[in-house]
């Protein structure tokens, strides 16, 4: 939260907003606004276990199982 033009999305703008805001402004999080407030962050991981699952970094981001 440290950048003079802070990027957000709301909790329910779609996934490929969030894909298009990253990749152009090369963001690893993107903070997720309500109202102003913050209520949550989408980071890389999060986007790569939604889009391809099978993927090295949705492998790397999922919660180990338990054991």
């Amino acid at each position: 939260m440290c950048s003079p033009d802070l990027v957000t999305v709301g909790p329910d703008d779609d996934i490929d907003k969030a894909v298009d805001l990253m990749r152009s402004r090369a963001l690893r999080r993107l903070p997720v606004t309500e109202g102003g407030s913050p209520v949550g962050v989408v980071s890389l991981g999060d986007l790569a276990i939604g889009r391809d699952g099978s993927s090295a970094l949705a492998d790397i981001s999922q919660a180990p199982p338990n054991t």
